[in-house]
């Protein structure tokens, strides 16, 4: 396996390196470039993204990106030069900006890293080996996880989205949690979790709405009876859909379109 080469390796301030600037330059870069930002402040832009600079958020920069800082920035800071293997595939494989919540263990690995960078005997050349693997070990961990959790996200919000589609195609079909779920090809305690996440409903609560909504629009547009507009929005009976319309609505199914007509009346 081929190690890293540390080009440089220390702590950076902009109030110190670049006093009087309020941003720097955009430039190319032509190594790997890690950091730990030591406060909140400023702003990091890698190639078309940006990201408010945090203490829990690590800047892994590849090289080829274009990079600025809008300042004030302070971070601890290691430069690596890799051409091939498995730790540069690793480190290429980062996400620009990744999100920590072992801000403490990264500064330990780093303040060890300047500690034995600015020594640098030959037993510190190994202890520095050896830091060097314990961070990127720990970076391709938590972007593994990171992965992980971001794409669950995705996945949930897909799932949620065909799942609505699912509903206002097919308001006339049992449209139970355990049969949703079913066609979603998920369990229905982790659909219920999901999906009352991302609309703030049950799915029963949602249903009911979207057939409530269903009906009033049969109710104002059509001459359809009570009956049969139960059975086009999904409703076991009409007695039922009467009671859950007042229920919502405050009003029976009848008394609704009496006050929507004489409101428009002429």
């Amino acid at each position: 396996m081929k190690l890293p080469e540390i080009v440089s390796a220390g702590i950076y301030n902009s109030q110190i390196s670049a006093k009087n600037q309020t941003v720097s330059k955009n430039r190319k870069t032509t190594m790997f470039e890690i950091e730990l930002p030591v406060e909140a402040g400023g702003v990091s832009y890698i190639n078309d993204a940006a990201k408010p600079i945090s203490p829990h958020t690590l800047i892994c920069v590849k090289p080829g990106s274009i990079r600025h800082t809008k300042f004030p920035f302070e971070c601890y800071y290691v430069h690596l030069i890799l051409k091939d293997g498995y730790l540069y595939d690793t480190l290429k494989e980062l996400p620009d900006f990744l999100e920590t919540d072992k801000a403490d263990v990264y500064r330990s690995i780093f303040l060890k890293i300047v500690k034995y960078y600015d020594t640098l005997t030959a037993r510190d050349e190994i202890i520095l080996q050896s830091l060097l693997l314990e961070l990127i070990y720990n970076l391709s961990r938590d972007a593994e996880s990171f992965k992980r959790t971001q794409n669950g996200r995705d996945t949930g919000k897909a799932i949620v989205e065909e799942a609505v589609n699912y509903i206002k195609n097919n308001l006339t079909e049992d449209l139970s949690l355990k049969n949703i779920a079913k066609a979603m090809s998920v369990s229905h305690i982790h659909f219920h979790n999901t999906f009352k996440t991302a609309v703030g409903k049950t799915v029963r609560e949602y249903v009911e709405e979207q057939r409530l909504k269903k009906a009033v629009d049969l109710l104002v547009t059509t001459d359809l009876t009570l009956t049969e507009i139960a059975f086009e929005c999904g409703f076991s009976s009409q007695s039922y859909f009467s009671y859950v319309f007042k229920r919502r609505m405050n009003k029976t199914p009848r008394e609704y379109t009496r006050v929507l007509n004489g409101k428009y009346e002429i």
